[in-house]
């Protein structure tokens, strides 16, 4: 598989998850109206900054800046709703409110809007990763789920765990990836895009856990 293709893949990919929301739609409820909302905003997103891109020769950096900020407050979202009651909604916000601040000094003061997100991306990676990891403590601790691979829930959270734990890894050394040749940068972007298809795969499964009954 050529590299283009791989990255045309990742970039369309998300309308897989997405129009599955549509067909689905009687089926979801509200955690899964809000995932809805959040993949329908990573396509839009994604497709414009590469019209964006294609037409005017600029990079996409912007887009990208803006990916971060609104997945990350509907992500946090979502998992304020699967932890139900468990956390005190005064941390959701907080969490909320500290990576917003992050954001906004990070695009106005540091990075900037055309610089590559690298830090806010790492940022989001680690806050992501815990809130699953807790999330998974709290699953097996509980075992309320008798088969948590036939729920959306396991699929949606398995899904961000293998994608950020390889992005983090992936992006963590900034410098590294800017001084590396096009061959080695080349090669993780590949990998990369094999990340995003995986993830949305596995979103697309958690789709088709969803059920018109609460377990």
């Amino acid at each position: 598989m050529t590299y283009s293709i791989l990255i045309d893949i990742a970039l369309y990919i998300p309308l897989l998850p997405a129009l599955l929301t549509l067909v689905r739609w009687n089926r979801l409820q509200r955690v899964h109206k809000w995932f809805a909302a959040l993949i329908w905003y990573i396509v839009i997103i994604s497709i414009s900054g590469e019209v964006w891109h294609k037409m005017t020769g600029k990079n996409n950096m912007p887009f990208f800046h803006l990916y971060i900020l609104i997945e990350y407050l509907m992500m946090i979202q979502i998992f304020r709703i699967l932890f139900g009651g468990s956390m005190r909604h005064i941390v959701w916000n907080f969490l909320m409110g500290v990576f917003l601040i992050i954001w906004l000094i990070n695009v106005f003061a540091g990075e900037g809007w055309w610089g590559f997100p690298d830090y806010i991306h790492a940022l989001e990676a680690i806050i992501i990763l815990s809130i699953l990891i807790k999330w998974f403590m709290k699953m097996f601790r509980e075992r309320k789920i008798q088969h948590p691979e036939k729920t959306f829930e396991f699929w949606f959270c398995a899904g961000l765990l293998i994608f950020f734990s390889g992005n983090l890894l992936l992006f963590m050394f900034p410098k590294f990836l800017i001084d590396a040749g096009n061959e080695v940068f080349d090669a993780i972007w590949k990998v990369n895009c094999l990340l995003i298809i995986l993830l949305y795969l596995m979103y697309t499964v958690a789709l088709l856990w969803v059920r018109k009954t609460a377990k």
